[in-house]
């Protein structure tokens, strides 16, 4: 992927909303023999580190443990406009919009059942701020089994590099047409992309 500049050029506070706002990355290990594993998870992220957790026998386990070094991506996938939007004639003026971040981390695996029990403390106050559960306690049966199979892993946040993929490149009467064809055509997502490409417009200096 490459990473043009009007393409890189985000904020972390713009970085750090945009994934504050995501429930699923990815994170990407090296296996023994140099084959990469990829797996989709659950996160919460605090501006330093991303926190996830997995079956103690996953092979990403094993992974962060022999190479601590990794890749944890966020992204959000927003619309694909055909050619004709940008160009008359040109077919490759399609294009597609996207949001991404990719954290190059360092992984940390904990097994813990008390550093388990905690991150799972931090998971749920995101993923499920209503409640709807019994209190999480180490020594409560209803638990223990999960608890007993579960790591925490905790991804230290050494580099960041974002890709807003949002017409950056195209002349802003050009984005505004094109964010009046997505209002138009009303696909799923195609109101959040026209949101997306606004921000660009929005942001610039006036």
């Amino acid at each position: 992927m490459i990473f043009y500049k009007y393409y890189s050029d985000v904020s972390r506070d713009d970085i750090d909303r945009f994934v504050g706002t995501q429930e699923m990355g990815r994170l990407v290990t090296a296996g023994a023999d140099g084959a990469p594993h990829i797996g989709l998870y659950n996160f919460v992220y605090d501006g330093t580190a991303l926190e996830l957790h997995l079956v103690r026998a996953d092979e990403q386990v094993a992974d962060l443990r022999a190479q601590p070094r990794c890749l944890f991506e966020v992204d959000e996938i927003l619309a694909v406009i055909p050619s004709h939007w940008v160009h008359p004639e040109y077919a490759g003026a399609a294009t597609a919009y996207h949001r991404t971040v990719i954290f190059q981390c360092r992984g940390r695996v904990a097994e813990d059942p008390g550093e388990v029990l905690a991150q799972q403390q931090r998971l749920l106050a995101k993923h499920q701020p209503e409640g709807g559960y019994r209190p999480l306690g180490v020594e409560d049966p209803l638990y223990t089994g999960a608890l007993g199979q579960l790591a925490a892993v905790r991804l230290q946040v050494t580099a960041v590099r974002p890709k807003f993929k949002l017409a950056q490149n195209r002349p802003v009467e050009t984005r505004r047409k094109i964010i009046a064809r997505l209002r138009e055509r009303g696909r799923p997502g195609d109101g959040r992309a026209a949101d997306a490409l606004q921000w660009t417009i929005d942001r610039q200096p006036s």
